[in-house]
Order: C-alpha cells, then structure tokens, then sequence
C-alpha cells in the first residue's frame, strides 16, 4: 500500500549513524508520514476548477510558484502539478480527484512510494544549498512562495522556500535520499548540522 510506504522513508540507517553538531547553523528534518500525487490536466477547461474543489485550494496558475492551505501543491509546468499531503490522507485523495476530474483529460497517481519530504531550516541553509544547487538562491530571485525541479548534488529534487528564516522544502526520490542527506551532512559540516525526524500532518 502506498501509504504503508510513505511511513518508511529509508533513512533510518542514515540517521542512525550520523553526528549531529552540538550547536547547528544547519537543520535538516527527514519529514515522516508524507504522501505524494502527481496531478495532470488542462487548466483551461474547467479541470483546475475541480481539482482545486477538491483540495481546498487553488492550483498554481504561474510558474514556479506553490500553494499552501490544506496540502502543498507544487507547479510542475503548465499541466503538471505535484500535491504533498499526510500519508493517511493520500488514498482517498486520489479517490476525490478521480471521480472529481472523470470524463475530462486529467490523470492522477499516487507517487508517495518514491518521494522523501525534507526541510532544510537555520542562519546557513541558504549557504549550504546553494554549494550544490545552479539555482540563484538570493532571497530576491528564490523567495518564499517559491518552487523548482532542479538538481542539487545531481539528485533531482523539487526546492521551495517556505519563509524568510530561511526553511526550504526539499522533495527528492526515495533512491536519491540516502547520497543527499549524506551530502547535506558534508556540506554542512563547517556550518554545524542537525538531522531529525520531523511529523508534518
């Protein structure tokens, strides 16, 4: 079941193992419990309409941009869209939406087996993420609100930025998560790194 393998992220090996510093100017948090959907449609025909009844939100018109109200919906591209939500919810989410976007040009499919949820928070997360990411990290081109599909380290992942502490949202498949916490960890070590199991509902 898609949500039994949300509750697993993979990382306990990882977390197990890894020293945190005593004082850390870098957070990481391995959110657990997490369910992914990927959402696709036409928005010009009423489908984003729907959609957006059924999550209690709106989708993200523009790019790179995401909304946060009941879940996380990330934008994709001009018919892609990535919903994040608790790993309990995800099934009758999938169920909603089916039956909501029915008979238009829509697909959804519960992704939550491959997707790790992290959130990189402190004084130095920027600095950090921005050693391994193309993206201009400066608050006044990446700012809260913010989403991409980018690479950092080489991993695929979806960055956003959550406020201006700076705390990001780090989305990256479960194969890749191992090699970027370990990444995270030597990154931040000058900085001083702490890794923990965050519940995100």
């Amino acid at each position: 079941m898609a949500d039994t393998n949300a509750h697993r992220h993979g990382l306990e090996p990882f977390l197990a193992s890894v020293e945190s510093a005593a004082e850390a100017r870098v957070r990481v948090g391995v959110v657990s419990d997490r369910g992914f959907l990927t959402l696709r449609l036409d928005p010009r025909n009423g489908a984003a309409t729907a959609a957006a009844r059924i999550l209690g939100q709106p989708l993200p018109p523009a790019s790179s941009a995401y909304t946060e109200v009941v879940h996380r919906v990330y934008w994709l591209g001009p018919d892609e869209w990535l919903i994040e939500t608790g790993a309990n919810r995800a099934a009758e989410l999938i169920s909603e939406l089916s039956e909501a976007l029915a008979g238009r040009p829509a697909a959804v499919n519960d992704v939550s087996g491959g997707h790790v949820s992290l959130r990189v928070s402190g004084v130095d997360a920027r600095t950090v993420l921005a050693k391994g990411c193309t993206l201009d990290m400066h608050p006044r081109e990446f700012g809260p609100g913010q989403c991409a599909r980018t690479s950092l380290a080489k991993a695929v992942v979806v960055l956003s930025v959550a406020d201006d502490a700076p705390t990001y949202s780090v989305i990256v498949g479960r194969s890749s998560s191992d090699y970027l916490c370990r990444w995270l960890a030597h990154a931040a070590r000058p900085h001083g790194v702490r890794f923990s199991i965050l519940q995100d509902t």
